[in-house]
C-alpha cells in the first residue's frame, strides 16, 4: 500500500467535504487552505488586502506592521465528525505565527472488494511564521515561512518562503502574496517528493465609512487563468461592538459576525455550500495592550 497516496487521497476528500474551502487543484500541503479564522471565513476567504488582525500572519504578513497590540487566537472544528482540525496563533506589531494540526479518526484500509484489511490514521501539521516591515507612504513588505510535516501514516517534511507586500492609498488598500516562491519540495520517508504550488494572489480592499469591501484573486488565477477563484466579502462596523459580514466564493456563500467584549473577540461564520451540507466556524481571540514581559512584571 502506498501510504503517501492514501494520505493525499484522504486530504483531498476532506477538503471537498469542508464547505467553501476546496480549490480546483489540491496538493498534500493543502492543510494551508483550511481556515484559521472564522472572521475570514465569514468574508468568503477574502483578506489579503485587509490583513488587520492576527490572521495577517497567515494571509498577508505585510499587514502585520499595522497591529498595535499583542493578539492570541485559537480555532477548532470537527466537521461532520470525520476529522479534527485546530489552530493557535499569536501576532504583534510586525510579527506573527500559527500552528495548525489536522488529525483523522481511525481509518479503514480496504481491498478491491471493499473488505477491511487494516486501519491507520492521518496526522499532519503546519507552521506559519510571518514578519512585516512598514516603509514610507503606506507601503509595507512582508515575508512568510511555511513548514509542512506529515506524522502518520508515514513521515514527510517540506518548507517554503512567500514574499508579500501591501500598499495603502486613501480608502483603498492593495495586497500581493507570491505564494511559495522559494521552497523545498515535500520529501517523504520512502523517497517520494511532492512540489509546492507556486502562484500569485492579489487582493483589494475599499473602506467607505463603516463598511469595508474586499475582493481577492487567489491561486490559479495567474498560472491557469481561472477566474472562478475570486473571493469577495463585506464587513460592517455600523453596529459596533457587533460587527457583521458576508462573503462569497466559488464554493458557496457565507455570513458571520463578531462580538467584542473587553479584550475578547468572538467570531462566528455560517457557511453555505452549493452542494454539501452547511456548517459553521467559531474562533476566539484575545488582545493585550501590554507586552507579555510587562504583564509578568506587573507594570501598568
Amino acid at each position: 500500500m502506498n501510504w503517501n497516496r492514501v494520505g493525499a487521497g484522504f486530504l483531498v476528500g476532506l477538503l471537498f467535504a469542508f464547505p467553501s474551502l476546496a480549490e480546483s487543484h489540491i496538493s498534500t500541503a493543502s492543510i494551508f487552505e483550511l481556515p484559521i479564522s472564522a472572521r475570514v471565513a465569514g468574508l468568503g476567504g477574502a483578506f489579503i488586502a485587509l490583513a488587520d488582525d492576527e490572521a495577517a500572519a497567515f494571509y498577508n504578513p505585510a499587514g502585520l506592521p499595522q497591529l498595535s497590540e499583542l493578539k492570541l487566537s485559537s480555532h477548532f472544528t470537527r466537521p461532520f465528525g470525520a476529522f479534527s482540525y485546530g489552530t493557535v496563533g499569536t501576532a504583534g506589531s510586525g510579527w506573527g505565527g500559527y500552528f495548525l494540526l489536522l488529525d483523522s479518526d481511525t481509518l479503514e484500509e480496504r481491498d478491491l472488494y471493499g473488505n477491511p484489511t487494516d486501519t491507520f490514521r492521518y496526522t499532519s501539521f503546519g507552521l506559519v511564521l510571518g514578519i512585516g516591515h512598514g516603509m514610507s507612504r503606506g507601503f509595507s513588505l512582508g515575508l512568510q515561512a511555511k513548514a509542512y510535516g506529515l506524522a502518520f501514516p508515514t513521515q514527510g517534511f517540506g518548507f517554503s518562503l512567500s514574499p508579500c507586500l501591501m500598499f495603502r492609498e486613501s480608502a483603498r488598500t492593495y495586497g500581493i502574496v507570491w505564494r511559495n516562491l522559494l521552497n523545498r519540495p515535500i520529501q517523504y520517508a520512502d523517497g517520494h517528493t511532492e512540489p509546492w504550488i507556486t502562484d500569485i494572489a492579489v487582493g483589494i480592499a475599499w473602506k467607505f465609512g463603516d463598511e469595508t469591501y474586499l475582493i481577492d484573486f487567489t491561486e490559479n488565477l495567474i498560472t491557469r487563468g481561472d477566474i472562478s477563484c475570486v473571493r469577495m466579502g463585506c464587513e460592517s462596523r455600523r453596529f459596533y461592538p457587533l460587527v457583521l459580514r458576508a462573503g462569497t466564493n466559488r464554493e458557496g456563500s457565507s455570513f458571520g459576525f463578531s462580538v467584542y467584549w473587553s479584550d475578547l473577540r468572538i467570531d462566528f461564520a455560517y457557511l453555505l455550500h452549493y452542494a454539501l451540507p452547511d456548517t459553521y466556524v467559531i474562533s476566539l481571540s484575545h488582545h493585550w495592550s501590554k507586552s507579555p514581559f510587562e504583564l509578568l512584571l506587573g507594570r501598568r
